[in-house]
């Protein structure tokens, strides 16, 4: 399914919330509720270009290598992804040919194509999608809907999630088809248990 959408801004901060509650201690700062902050940073995420909107992983990337407890308030999440923006933005006027591929390249709507999908197309998910293509929420999402619905543990997930992983540097064709068969029969054997 290839599809150009928007963003939903109110998932996107929920997402951005769920994530943050892993990450800190505190989520949200004294004198404030979860709800308020999502519906602060859906606000704001409104006001940013759709292509802005889809850095916030890669913000709240940078933002962690502060290393602090409390998690960024709203107004800082869209200052870090106003500042991936602006390294995104200035990497493409130096390389207007690959500016050019980048708008012309198909877009496939993983977030879609998870929602859409039944029980086995989400255990086939990342045997159909190669890993480094599919964004970091849906791989979240992979690993939260594995630990709830089939009772995988974050290391099983992450097997899954590693099917198209080259085993070693240099890797040919065979070390990794038999890395894939190798996972494949764990999750056949872990089903007949």
């Amino acid at each position: 399914m290839y599809t150009k959408t928007k963003p939903n801004h109110f998932d996107v901060a929920t997402e951005i919330y769920e994530y943050m509650r892993y990450e800190y201690k505190f989520v949200c700062h004294k004198g404030m509720d979860l709800d308020k902050c999502i519906s602060t940073l859906t606000k704001k995420l409104q006001r940013l270009k759709d292509h802005e909107v889809f850095l916030w992983g890669q913000a709240l990337v940078e933002i962690a290598k502060t290393h602090s407890d409390n998690a960024p308030t709203p107004v800082e999440i869209i200052r870090a992804i106003q500042r991936e923006s602006k390294h995104f933005d200035s990497a493409l006027s130096e390389r207007p040919d690959i500016a050019q591929k980048i708008v012309e390249k198909v877009y496939v709507d993983y977030e879609a194509l998870w929602r859409s999908a039944d029980d086995k197309q989400k255990f086939r998910f990342f045997i159909d999608h190669k890993f480094c293509d599919v964004p970091p929420f849906v791989r979240y999402w992979f690993v939260k809907y594995n630990r709830q619905h089939r009772g995988w543990t974050a290391h099983e997930s992450n097997m899954m999630t590693g099917f198209w992983k080259t085993p070693f540097i240099a890797a040919h064709s065979g070390a990794l088809a038999k890395q894939q068969y190798e996972i494949l029969d764990y999750f056949r054997e872990r089903t007949n248990d």
